[in-house]
């Protein structure tokens, strides 16, 4: 008996040693998005801590294109060691509920960690003729239509979270698509559109300039950065929330231990003050939650997505 005590102790113990010191070259992030956004910050700043802590470099790759099937295609032509990870936003599962992809992301990817997120913000042009929310539900309804909002992609979180306000106010605002958070935002600046679902990082550096209103932000309390806009619970609709987020994702087969170690490493460099004071910035808040709270989260967040796509008879051509 004891020597069948001392060889699983063994055994544990070369196990735990292999998860420690993996990894033990370098690793890649792969960002299916276009350089300089929030998701290729986030990724090249937790990258540099995690090559701090590990002593191993951290490659980030962008593969922009494809609805991120491009990324994800790149992660699964590579080994299931470990080594390659996806950093991807809520697009990843908006994407399935839309499009015929040529992977299962289900069986094909496996959660790692929720790295960031935070709550959008609803901003209109400056003639709008509205300060509150409900002044906007009001004036969006007499539009009888006419009236429209951006986003920074068909399909992204922005567009499906603007679908599901128009379900949930009873107002009827068409959609335009524009490619990236960028665009969608001069386009309310510039009154090409009358309202977008931004992220807090985006909008806030225009909001100065008098060309754009911040009407209200989702949450359950008030953004730090802007905390003279009310949320939508304080303006009577208590129970809508839109949201961008940034998590990361391996292949389905990678051994546990090191999903669980690659947890351990993002989840320390999202909690450092460096990180945190770089996600304030972008309007972002950090992360920290186990493979499974994040694949939990996901599975929600999939369900809520394809609900608001189905009742709107969301197509992505």
């Amino acid at each position: 008996m004891k020597k069948i005590v001392t060889v699983l102790s063994l055994m544990l113990g070369c196990a735990s040693a292999m998860a420690q010191s993996f990894p033990d070259r370098a690793l890649t992030i792969v960002v299916p998005y276009s350089a300089g956004g929030a998701s290729d910050t986030v990724a090249r700043a937790a990258g540099k801590l995690v090559a701090e802590a590990t002593g191993q470099s951290v490659v980030v790759e962008n593969k922009p294109g494809g609805a991120t099937v491009i990324g994800a295609q790149a992660v699964l032509a590579k080994p299931a060691d470990g080594y390659t990870v996806m950093l991807v936003a809520a697009s990843f599962v908006i994407n399935p509920h839309l499009l015929k992809l040529p992977y299962d992301p289900d069986k094909t990817f496996q959660p790692v960690a929720l790295l960031a997120s935070n709550p959008h913000v609803l901003v209109v042009n400056s003639k709008v003729p509205a300060n509150t929310l409900p002044e906007f539900i009001a004036w969006a309804k007499s539009r009888n239509g006419d009236a429209t909002f951006s986003s920074f992609g068909n399909g992204s979180s922005g567009h499906i979270g603007f679908e599901m306000f128009n379900q949930m106010a009873n107002i009827n605002m068409v959609h335009v698509p524009y490619k990236g958070a960028a665009p969608a935002t001069m386009a309310v600046l510039s009154g090409e559109v009358d309202a977008t679902l931004a992220d807090i990082g985006v909008v806030t550096p225009h909001l100065a300039s008098g060309k754009i209103k911040a009407i209200s932000i989702t949450g359950d309390q008030r953004a730090p950065t802007l905390p003279n806009v009310p949320t939508f619970k304080e303006g009577g609709m208590p129970n809508y929330f839109s949201q961008t987020w940034l998590g990361l994702w391996a292949r389905s087969e990678v051994p546990q231990d090191r999903i669980q170690r690659l947890n351990e490493l993002f989840n320390n460099a999202m909690k450092t003050s460096e990180m945190k004071s770089l996600l304030a910035q972008q309007g972002l808040q950090a992360g920290s939650t186990t493979p499974a709270e994040f694949g939990e989260f996901a599975r929600s967040e999939s369900q809520r997505y394809k609900q608001a796509i189905e009742k709107a008879d969301i197509r992505v051509e």
